[in-house]
């Protein structure tokens, strides 16, 4: 038996996903299909895609959730499975948590905005003491700007958590936000799997090119219309004795992952075999 796998999806991740597609079946659901993998998110990025304009969007993300394909948690469910766990602790736990995912971006971003949870202090754990828990929690989080990588630290809280509870080791399906990415590989030692390494996830799973072609041609063309767009990506590559990362036309990407130029690091990015 296969054990199996814990996937984490953010925000930016399955919205790009979800708008790479082939015959009108999108890649995220592809994703969804993986053997072996059970996913999850955050309630917050659930909130994040209902404030976005993207009603398919919001309608996809639903059903899944309602299907049981995605796993969603919020943080009062997280606090209850913790208090099974660690009755007298698990207020101090998500902290741990919470604060960890913050030092991955910043080593401020815990005191500046989340100084009151630590005033929070009770043995006591019940029903109305996580609801004033999770009171305190919502005001800090209403100063945190958008830009400011929540959703990313909301998903490292959840990883931490099914690593405690589950004892699973969970991989982020993360943004194209390098920082982000970097942060969780490196700071959290959480793997992470990019929008572009997915394919050569694809094909390591053993999709023909024929099924994953019409995918990589999508990406394409999203990329090549997004606003960032550069014309080429950065991959690693070792040379000198060093490696570094450089830029490589996106197009022959596919056909290099089939010929085994390609392997991906934990980081989510690509590193070229030479």
């Amino acid at each position: 038996m296969k054990k199996v796998k814990y996937g984490i999806l953010d925000t930016d991740f399955i919205s790009k996903a979800a708008v790479i597609k082939a015959n009108k079946h999108s890649l995220a659901d592809e994703i969804l299909s993986f053997p072996n993998y059970r996913f999850f998110c955050h309630q917050y990025m659930k909130q994040e895609i209902s404030k976005s304009k993207i009603t398919a969007l919001q309608q996809w993300l639903g059903e899944k959730i309602d299907r049981g394909y995605i796993i969603c948690y919020s943080d009062k469910q997280i606090l209850l499975q913790l208090s099974r766990h660690i009755p007298h602790r698990c207020f101090s736990y998500y902290r741990s948590f919470l604060k960890k995912g913050c030092d991955m971006f910043s080593a401020s971003f815990y005191i500046n905005h989340f100084q009151a949870l630590d005033d929070f202090d009770s043995d006591i754990v019940n029903k109305e003491q996580i609801d004033a828990f999770l009171v305190i929690l919502k005001n800090c989080e209403a100063q945190i700007k958008s830009q400011q990588s929540y959703g990313e630290i909301k998903a490292f809280v959840l990883a931490q958590f099914l690593r405690f509870v589950f004892d699973a080791e969970a991989c982020v399906f993360c943004s194209d936000d390098y920082g982000a990415r970097y942060g969780f590989a490196n700071l959290g030692q959480i793997p992470c799997i990019s929008i572009l390494s997915v394919f050569l996830k694809l094909v390591f799973i053993g999709y023909p090119k024929e099924k994953i072609d019409p995918y990589f041609n999508s990406y394409i063309h999203w990329y090549t219309e997004s606003v960032n767009y550069q014309g080429y990506v950065k991959v690693w590559t070792f040379s000198s004795g060093t490696n570094r990362r450089i830029k490589v036309n996106l197009n022959p990407i596919l056909d290099d992952m089939f010929a085994g130029k390609y392997a991906a690091r934990r980081d989510g990015d690509l590193q070229k075999i030479n």
